[in-house]
C-alpha cells in the first residue's frame, strides 16, 4: 500500500540530519554529495528515490548506477517498503546497465542482439585461444592469458596505451610488446567473429553507441533523474556515461568520497569525483560530516591524516553519538613475529570479555603482511578468514617445500610422495606411479633410500635428478635436526624447480623465506606440521559469526567492527614501497587514502601497531609509517614500546 504524499515532507527532517534532507530534497539540476565514511549516504540514496516517486516522478524514469547489484537491489528495496512505486526504479552496475541498453544497439556495434557475455574466466581461454593460433601459447616466456588480460582491462580502463600498461604491471616482457599487440587485435577480432563481449566492452560499447545523437537524445529523455553511488570509483570511460546521459536535463547527483578513492589500480580516476562541479555548471555541493559508525578519538586520526592530503574536498568527520572514546595506541614490537603474537593474545583476552570474534577484524596493506599472524592464529586454534589473499600454508610452494618434511615424518604418506615425485624435472607421470607402487611396500625413510631410489641414481636416465632427491631425504632426516634447518635444505633443492614451476614471481621465494622464520620458534618437527596441518576455520561455514576478519584494505572498504587491528605500519610495507620509489605521481596520496579507509572501519577500538625489523632478512630498522608522523596526527594517538612478549615478558603483559 502507498502511503501518502505528505509522508516523506512530514517525517524526512526526523529521521536525517540536515545535510541528508538537503541531499535528498535537492533534486534538479547538478548535485554531488561528498559522503565522509560512516555518515549514511545509503539511506540518501533511499530516501532520495522515495522523496522523487513521492513527487509523483515516474520511477522508470530514475536511473540508480552502482558498483555492485547487491547495494542497488538493498537501496530500491528499502525505498520500496515506504512506497511500492519505487520497485519500479531502473538500478543496477554499470554493466548490467550497459548489456540491457547494448541488446537494444547491437547493431550499431557489428553484433546481433543474442551476444554473449564473457566473465573473467572465459575472457582468459579467448586470449589463450588467439595466443595459440598465433603460436605463442607455447612460449614459456610469453604472458600468461590472465597477464594479457590484466593488460587489456587496464588500456581500456586508465585510457593507457599497451606500451604503458605493459611497462606498469609487467615490465619484464618489454622485449613482447609487438606480440602482445597482435593478441589484443586478434582478441578484438575473435570477439566480434563468435558474437562476444567481455566485461570492459560493455563500457566502451554503451559510450559508442551513446556517442550517436540519436540514441543520447532518446535515452537522456528517458532517464530524467539519474544517481550514481561511489562516484569516487569510476574510471574515465564511466565517467563519460554518465555525462551522455544527464546532457539533456544536467539532473544528476552523484554521491562518493574522495577520500576513499583507493582503486586507482583498476582504474578508477580520483580526478572523477574532484572535477564534478567544474564539469557540471552550477552544481551543488553537499557534504555528510555526520559519522554514525565511531568515536570521536578514532575520527580524530582519521581527520589529521585528511587535512595531511592533497587534491581533495574539505571536511571533518564529527561523531554523531557524541562518544569521545580512548585515544588509540600506536604499539611499536621488535619484529613481525612479536607483533602477530601480542594480535593474537589480544584478541584472545577481548574475546574472553565477551566480545565475539565476529566483531574483531585485522587489516593490513597486502595479504604477505599477515602471514605470521595467520601462523600464530593457527597454532592457538583461533579461527579466521582471510579476505583479499590466499592463506599462507595453502600457497602451493609452500605446500610443495612442507611435503618434503612430511617424508621425513611420515615416509608411508602417498600424498607427500606423489607431489614430491611430481615437482621432479624430467619425470612423468607414469614414472611417479611405478615409484610409488614400490614405495608402498616399505615403512622406513632409510629403506625406501636405498631399495627404491639407489637403483634411479645408477647410471639411469634423469639418474642426477633423483641422486639430488636422495641426498636431500638422507641429509634432512637426521634425527637432531631443527625444523628451520631442514627447510632451508629444502629450499635449496626446491629453489630451482620453483623458478621454473612458477616463472617471473619473486615473492614465492620471500613466501619460503618466511616459512623458515616461521620454523625457527619450534623445535621438533612434529610441533611445526601439526600446526601447518590443523586449520582452525575448515569447519566455519559462511554465515558463521564466530572467526575472526582478516583483510586486506582494499577488501575491508564499507565494512565496519567494533575493534580493529591495523598491522604492518612500516614505511616500505605501508605505504607500499612503490607508492614513493619510481612510481608515478599521486600514488602517495591514493596510499593515504587507503590508510584513511583501514582506521574510519573501527567502530569503538583501533589498534595500531608496527615492528622495527623492516622485512624479511633486511638487518635495517623499520621506520613508522609516514602518515603517523606529522605533528597534527600524532596528538590523536599514543606510542607504547612492547620490547617483548616472548616467556615471562608475555605473561607479565597486561595491554
Amino acid at each position: 500500500m502507498v502511503k501518502g504524499k505528505n509522508y516523506v515532507i512530514q517525517d524526512l527532517k526526523a529521521q536525517l540530519n540536515a545535510s541528508q534532507y538537503e541531499a535528498v530534497t535537492t533534486t534538479e539540476g547538478p548535485v554531488l554529495v561528498i559522503a565522509g565514511a560512516g555518515s549514511g549516504k545509503t539511506r540518501v540514496i533511499e530516501y532520495r528515490s522515495l522523496y522523487l516517486v513521492q513527487k509523483d516522478i515516474d520511477p522508470e524514469s530514475i536511473l540508480l548506477l552502482t558498483f555492485t547489484r547487491r547495494s542497488a537491489q538493498e537501496m530500491i528495496e528499502r525505498a520500496s517498503r515506504n512506497d511500492s512505486r519505487c520497485s519500479k526504479i531502473d538500478g543496477g552496475t554499470f554493466h548490467s546497465f550497459a548489456s540491457k541498453i547494448l541488446r537494444i544497439y547491437s547493431k550499431n556495434l557489428g553484433l546481433s542482439n543474442s551476444f554473449t557475455i564473457y566473465d573473467e574466466g572465459d575472457a582468459e581461454e579467448a586470449i589463450r585461444r588467439c595466443c595459440n593460433k598465433m603460436g605463442y601459447d607455447q612460449d614459456k616466456e610469453f604472458p600468461k592469458k590472465n597477464e594479457l588480460k590484466n593488460v587489456f582491462s587496464l588500456c581500456i580502463n586508465k585510457g593507457m596505451n599497451v606500451d604503458d600498461a605493459v611497462l606498469k604491471t609487467y615490465v619484464d616482457y618489454e622485449d613482447r610488446l609487438g606480440e602482445i599487440k597482435t593478441v589484443q587485435k586478434e582478441y578484438a577480432e575473435y570477439k566480434l567473429r563468435n558474437n562476444c563481449v567481455d566485461y570492459d566492452d560493455l563500457l566502451v560499447y554503451l559510450r559508442v553507441v551513446l556517442g550517436i545523437d540519436e540514441v543520447r537524445e532518446r535515452l537522456s529523455s528517458r532517464y530524467r533523474y539519474i544517481m550514481v553511488d561511489e562516484f569516487q570509483d569510476t574510471n574515465g570511460v564511466q565517467a563519460d556515461i554518465v555525462r551522455f546521459l544527464s546532457m539533456k536535463h544536467n539532473n544528476v547527483m552523484v554521491v562518493g568520497d574522495d577520500a576513499q578513492s583507493i582503486y586507482g589500480f583498476r582504474g578508477a580516476n580520483h580526478l572523477n569525483i574532484l572535477q564534478f562541479p567544474r564539469e557540471f555548471k552550477g552544481c551543488k555541493v553537499i557534504k555528510l560530516q555526520e559519522n554514525y559508525r565511531s568515536t570521536q578519538s578514532i575520527l580524530d586520526v582519521g581527520n589529521a591524516v585528511l587535512n595531511n592530503m592533497s587534491h581533495k574536498f574539505d571536511k571533518r568527520l564529527v561523531s554523531a553519538m557524541g562518544v569521545i572514546g580512548e585515544k588509540p595506541v600506536v604499539s611499536r614490537f621488535d619484529d613481525v613475529y612479536e607483533e602477530a603474537a601480542w594480535v593474537a593474545q589480544k584478541v584472545q583476552v577481548l574475546k574472553s570479555t565477551g566480545i565475539v570474534l565476529g566483531e574483531m577484524a585485522v587489516l593490513f596493506r597486502t595479504a604477505f603482511t599477515s602471514m605470521p599472524l595467520q601462523a600464530e592464529l593457527v597454532k592457538r586454534g583461533i579461527r579466521f578468514k582471510l579476505f583479499g589473499g590466499r592463506k599462507f600454508y595453502e600457497m602451493a610452494n609452500v605446500r610443495d617445500a612442507v611435503s618434503y618434511l612430511r617424508l621425513v615424518a611420515n615416509p608411508t604418506d602417498e600424498l607427500a610422495w606423489h607431489r614430491v615425485l611430481m615437482l621432479l624435472p624430467g619425470i612423468g607421470v607414469r614414472t611417479v606411479e611405478r615409484l610409488l607402487e614400490l614405495i608402498i611396500h616399505y615403512t622406513t625413510l632409510a629403506d625406501i633410500i636405498d631399495k627404491v631410489f639407489a637403483p634411479f641414481c645408477a647410471g639411469q636416465k634423469n639418474s642426477e635428478v633423483f641422486a639430488s632427491l636422495k641426498t636431500l631425504l638422507e641429509t634432512i632426516s637426521g634425527p637432531s635436526m631443527l625444523p628451520a634447518r631442514q627447510l632451508e635444505l629444502v629450499m635449496e633443492h626446491y629453489g630451482p624447480i620453483m623458478k621454473m614451476k612458477y616463472k617471473k614471481d619473486s615473492t614465492r621465494v620471500k613466501e619460503l623465506v618466511m616459512l623458515v622464520q616461521m620454523a625457527q620458534r619450534y623445535r621438533t618437527l612434529k610441533d611445526f606440521l601439526a600446526d601447518v596441518a590443523v586449520d582452525p576455520d575448515k569447519d566455519a561455514k559462511d554465515n558463521d559469526f564466530e572467526y575472526l576478519t582478516l583483510s586486506t584494505v582494499h577488501s575491508a572498504k564499507g565494512l565496519e567492527w567494533g575493534r580493529v587491528f591495523l598491522i604492518g605500519l612500516v614505511d616500505g610495507v605501508f605505504p607500499s614501497s612503490r607508492s614513493f620509489i619510481d612510481a608515478e605521481e599521486g600514488d602517495i596520496e591514493e596510499e593515504k587514502r587507503l590508510f584513511y579507509v583501514a582506521v574510519t572501519r573501527a567502530k569503538e577500538e583501533i589498534f595500531l601497531s608496527f615492528y622495527l625489523k623492516k622485512g624479511i632478512n633486511e638487518r635495517s630498522k623499520g621506520n613508522l609509517c609516514r602518515f603517523l608522523d606529522p605533528a597534527n596526527v600524532r596528538k590523536t594517538f599514543e606510542k607504547r614500546t612492547v620490547e617483548s612478549i616472548s616467556g615471562s615478558a608475555r605473561r607479565r603483559l597486561r595491554h
